[in-house]
């Protein structure tokens, strides 16, 4: 019977999802969720997202027939496993929802059941392997407090991002002082939900390790996924998650942030125009493969900026290391990768 190898990213926020995607364009695997612009036209966003994040991606609801939706995706599916590539790799970003959204995790029990199918059908046996990508927690609570937005648990502030409705400070202690908060940044939660609905063998990469040694990290994963060593050459050396955001000012580091304005006039005018043009059928028919088009979107879409955050983002370092310790110490007991030398604990 042929063998397949299924290897399976829900990518969390914040812990290099697009430098592991980076990585996966030199290699000879099929990439089954293309990162896109445009996600909400993809068959897997339907599938598996749009419920999930109908206020991120500023979605209408929309009423599918999840049958179909299902045989699409597992037909998508099938294509790959019939090539001739052995290794295929799913990563995309959200596909467990957002943070602290229990509803995601049923993702992976319909991933399961369709690949259950596929394997009868092709009469093919298909190996599954998650990858789980994690980041140290007082730095991924940092990165989520300036950048992401507010989880599930802050119903009251659905939508916006921690930092415009309350002080890293007050953010650090709803951490420390409610359970529920601090399982958001418990790595082995995960990994036990996984157990459940896999038999699966789960490789852990902390950004961390790719910052240290981008080799071994390489490796890593190379090694896991069944990759030939040779499979590493022409990888660029400027990856994603290795420039340095940060500086020393007065003594101590000082970090910078990535924000992108929510608004230009123009960037609006733009939208308004187009959304008028759609309705020209020769128009919508075309304009996705316009290059003059795609031109001018690039120039007008906002740009990001950096911008210095102010205060001290050393707050609570120990108190947070020392809230994660026995967490991180039976991560590494379940899935044999050593934390304590890139300083979990």
């Amino acid at each position: 019977m042929n063998e397949k190898i299924l290897v399976i990213h829900p990518g969390c926020t914040r812990t290099g999802t697009r430098t592991f995607q980076h990585l996966l364009k030199f290699w000879n695997v099929n990439i089954l969720a293309k990162p896109t612009e445009n996600q909400t036209r993809t068959i897997w966003f339907k599938l598996f997202k749009e419920h999930l994040f109908k206020n991120k991606y500023e979605v209408k609801k929309k009423e599918y027939n999840y049958y179909r939706l299902r045989n699409d995706f597992k037909y998508y599916l099938k294509s790959f496993f019939n090539n001739q590539k052995r290794i295929s790799v799913f990563s995309d970003e959200g596909l467990l929802g957002q943070l602290g959204d229990p509803r995601g995790i049923y993702n992976l029990y319909i991933f399961k059941e369709i690949i259950e199918e596929i394997e009868k059908e092709l009469n093919i046996k298909i190996i599954i392997k998650f990858v789980i990508t994690i980041r140290k927690q007082h730095s991924m609570i940092l990165s989520i407090y300036h950048q992401g937005k507010a989880d599930l648990l802050s119903q009251e502030d659905y939508g916006e991002s921690y930092s415009e409705h309350m002080s890293i400070e007050d953010f650090f202690k709803r951490i420390i002082q409610s359970e529920d908060y601090r399982n958001l940044f418990d790595h082995t939660l995960l990994v036990k939900r996984i157990n459940k609905i896999f038999n699966s063998e789960i490789l852990i990469l902390p950004l961390e390790l790719l910052r240290k040694d981008k080799e071994k990290y390489i490796d890593k994963l190379c090694k896991f996924i069944g990759l030939e060593v040779n499979s590493k050459v022409n990888i660029e050396d400027k990856l994603i998650h290795l420039n340095k955001n940060r500086i020393i000012k007065d003594g101590r580091k000082r970090y910078f942030l990535l924000t992108t304005p929510r608004f230009t006039q123009i960037y609006y005018l733009a939208s308004v125009i187009h959304n008028w043009l759609k309705k020209i059928e020769i128009y919508k028919k075309n304009f996705e493969n316009n290059t003059l088009l795609k031109i001018i979107y690039q120039i007008i879409i906002p740009k990001e900026k950096k911008i210095l955050v102010e205060g001290n983002l050393d707050l609570f370092q120990n108190e947070i290391n020392n809230l994660y310790k026995d967490s991180n110490l039976k991560l590494e007991k379940m899935t044999n990768i050593n934390l304590k030398e890139l300083g979990y604990y």
